[in-house]
């Protein structure tokens, strides 16, 4: 297996998905939290039409992106730190 095959399991994230009543929230200083991220309670899931973003916090939809009837290629390996 190539090297770069392994690229898509690094964290290559750019634009953060986040619940846009969690980001008020956050932004107006009230949270007690020192991120976005870490104040987000967000669940990540398959759906029947495709993959949905839940925010627990507001229990609302964040986003839902339908495959259209597509299969889309997953990979659900990790990568862990080598133990020294």
């Amino acid at each position: 297996m190539p090297e770069n095959s392994l690229e898509n399991l690094q964290n290559k994230i750019t634009n953060q998905i986040v619940c846009s009543k969690c980001e008020i929230e956050f932004m107006k200083g009230g949270t007690g939290s020192r991120s976005l991220q870490k104040y987000s309670l967000l669940d990540v899931g398959f759906t029947n039409r495709g993959l949905q973003v839940w925010c627990r916090r507001h229990d609302v939809n964040v986003v839902h992106v339908d495959f259209d009837g597509n299969r889309l290629k997953a990979d659900f390996r990790s990568l862990e730190p080598k133990l020294q």
